[in-house]
């Protein structure tokens, strides 16, 4: 039987205005404070405090006996909890994603397309990989639908960008959709969130999803 994983995501598209996002802070755990307080550009921090506050709302949404209060970080700078319950956040651009697995492990990232040189990426794929981007329609989709799967291992693995050079798709007659992380299998499933965005979410076991988009008043009321 397959484990459902639930995704919260939003959309920002305006700035918070200072006394909202002060009190928003201030509600967090020192850790993440500092972590928010790091960045250097506004949009980047508020990016930051809207993945704390979706987690805050999986937890209360899900009814799960952990709190912020609870996460710690783990090797890589990663934030966890316990083989319980994992959970994990990614954001670019617009966007702001938080995936929670029960009894799995989880991992996530979104990716907003842009105008890039692929070439400077091509040592991180193998032929199979290149030979798709390479040969697909819309090469600039293609690579970053390659590069978010990655990504979203490598964060499920939770060893860091030093595999993902070793971290690749694995091409079946069955198609079914697996990725390994050096010598670690995971099972993957692209998110259809918008268009102009490549987003991936990854787990060690078989899954279900369960998609939740939420807006500002779901989180600056919670």
């Amino acid at each position: 039987m397959n484990n459902k994983i639930d995704i919260f995501y939003i959309q920002h598209t305006q700035e918070l205005i200072d006394a909202v996002f002060q009190r928003q802070l201030v509600g967090l755990p020192q850790i993440f404070q500092n972590e928010i307080n790091a960045y250097k550009h506004m949009e980047s921090a508020q990016a930051s405090l809207l993945g704390k506050l979706l987690l805050k709302h999986a937890f209360q949404n899900l009814q799960v006996q952990y709190s912020l209060q609870d996460v710690v970080i783990g090797r890589k700078d990663r934030p966890m909890l316990n083989d319980a319950l994992d959970f994990n956040i990614s954001h670019s651009g617009e966007f702001v994603i938080c995936a929670i697995a029960q009894d799995a492990k989880v991992g996530i990232d979104i990716e907003k397309h842009r105008n890039i040189n692929i070439e400077l990426f091509k040592k991180y794929f193998n032929d199979e990989e290149w030979n798709e981007i390479k040969t697909a329609k819309n090469q600039n989709l293609s690579f970053f639908d390659m590069w978010s799967l990655k990504e979203s291992a490598i964060k499920c693995d939770g060893r860091g960008v030093e595999i993902l050079s070793k971290t690749h798709k694995q091409y079946t007659a069955t198609d079914e959709h697996q990725i390994v992380c050096d010598d670690v299998l995971f099972h993957y499933k692209k998110l259809q969130i918008v268009e102009q965005y490549s987003a991936f979410v990854c787990s060690n076991k078989p899954f279900s999803l369960k998609i939740t988009n939420l807006h500002y008043a779901d989180l600056l009321s919670s």
